[in-house]
């Protein structure tokens, strides 16, 4: 693959400047006019699915309920149940026990296909997607893969355990293709600990590659570890890692490292503020950035072939912000918290009245288009209250007590052809998705 000169890098980032108002003008043209339908809506009150509107939920940042796409035609719901439970003799000073149950549903009709639940002792995500139908559950700091269409479905969802840690869990982290995770944890806390006292404990990174098991299942394979003072966030691949770079006032540069100690100097942001990225896929990513001041309503579509694909302003600063990917349709959903207040900070503790909704938008990764915007309800903190079908076609949303379904239109034949431009411009680094990492990886401290 080659690489830009640092003359066709600031070319990039002039030519960024000056499409600018072209990708907002394009995202406007496309966006939805009027009120979508959705092609599948069916209500979940009859499955106990009750939305939890509480202010200290949405303060505290509660993960109340998730819906995932297994299939096309097959979605996983999981939500908080009201129910009395038995006390553990191993229950632990500051646990928050709640049932969570999880039901498979087939799509249009809404039927049960299996079913199980799960006694969670904390009220942060639990679940993810993962390659093939299959997902991430977390018991504490304990990862279990579950196959819900699986041949072993009907035992629990057909849950595996992964990773045992024994140690504190500080976060979890994917690549697009959801082929590896960064597992961040520290040390646990040790009896005779005092609560009040912060402690500096080293966060160790470790990042696992999600394979198939012999026979079945799947398994996690190390692929390397850093460490770092605190959680940290990253945006990398299966092959390596995004930096970003300050070149000056307002001028950013990306590079790709490969994880085989290889660099790619790609096309750089003009933003006030530095970019926060998100791959989309392999060999997509997406920053926000600022135009003046601090409000993040930048945003830029970017590959590692070096090109600057699309600029465009948002109507709000990201708060909450949350993002589902069909890497292989070229396709992206972004969800928003809209505030009330137009001041309103991502540090805020938020009640229901500072929120005027929150609003899920998707994209086409070739040129920024806006296809749908939907709006989802309740308002919760962390995202997979949505999600995107693998194959891009369908948007699946909680709205209230509804399920709703979207359905989008086909993958045009350019984008298409983009597929495979990207994925030829990909195979000089593919090596460096299965032998050691050989760059040391650090990351930004998590806001």
């Amino acid at each position: 693959m080659a690489t830009t000169s640092p003359y066709l890098r600031r070319l990039c980032l002039s030519l960024a400047i000056g499409c600018a108002a072209v990708g907002a003008f394009a995202a406007d043209k496309d966006a939805v006019r009027g009120t979508p339908h959705p092609a599948m809506s069916f209500s979940l009150a009859e499955y106990g699915y009750r939305p939890v509107n509480s202010a200290m939920a949405l303060r505290l940042g509660y993960a109340n309920a998730t819906i995932h796409f297994v299939d096309p035609s097959h979605v996983l719901l999981t939500y908080s149940t009201h129910k009395l439970l038995p006390r553990l003799r191993d229950q632990r000073e500051g646990d928050d026990d709640h049932a969570v149950r999880a039901l498979v549903l087939h799509l249009p009709d809404g039927k049960v296909v299996h079913e199980t639940e799960w006694r969670m002792h904390d009220r942060t995500s639990y679940l993810w997607p993962l390659t093939k139908g299959r997902f991430l559950l977390r018991l504490r700091s304990d990862l279990y893969a579950i196959d819900p269409l699986g041949s072993r479905a009907a035992e629990h969802l057909g849950e595996q355990q992964l990773l045992q840690t024994g140690a504190e869990l500080q976060g979890i982290e994917f690549s697009p293709q959801r082929d590896m995770l960064l597992v961040q944890t520290a040390p646990a806390p040790m009896i005779g600990d005092d609560p009040r006292e912060k402690k500096e404990s080293p966060v160790t990174g470790s990042f696992y590659q999600v394979v198939d098991a012999p026979g079945g299942g799947v398994r996690l394979r190390l692929r390397g570890n850093t460490e770092s003072k605190d959680a940290f966030s990253l945006a990398f691949t299966s092959m390596g890692v995004l930096q970003t770079m300050r070149e000056d006032r307002t001028h950013w540069a990306f590079d790709f490292h490969a994880f085989d100690g290889t660099s790619v100097e790609l096309a750089g942001f003009t933003s006030t503020c530095k970019p926060s990225s998100y791959f989309l896929s392999d060999a997509e990513f997406f920053s926000l950035g600022c135009r003046g001041g601090e409000d993040r309503k930048l945003m830029a579509g970017f590959n590692l072939m070096a090109e600057a694909n699309w600029v465009f302003t948002t109507d709000d600063a990201p708060l909450w912000l949350a993002v589902a990917t069909a890497p292989g349709a070229g396709r992206f959903a972004v969800r928003n918290t809209l505030a009330a207040h137009p001041d309103t900070r991502e540090t805020d503790q938020l009640a229901p009245d500072d929120i005027r909704q929150q609003e899920v938008r998707v994209y086409g990764m070739r040129e920024g288009f806006e296809i749908l915007r939907v709006q989802t309800s309740p308002a919760q903190k962390p995202g997979q209250n949505f999600a995107l079908s693998p194959d891009g076609l369908r948007l699946a949303v909680l709205h209230g007590t509804q399920l709703e379904v979207y359905d989008l239109p086909p993958v045009s034949k350019e984008d298409r052809v983009m597929f495979g431009k990207e994925e030829e411009a990909l195979k000089a680094l593919r090596p460096a998705a299965e032998g050691p990492m050989g760059v040391k990886v650090t990351g930004g401290k998590r806001d």
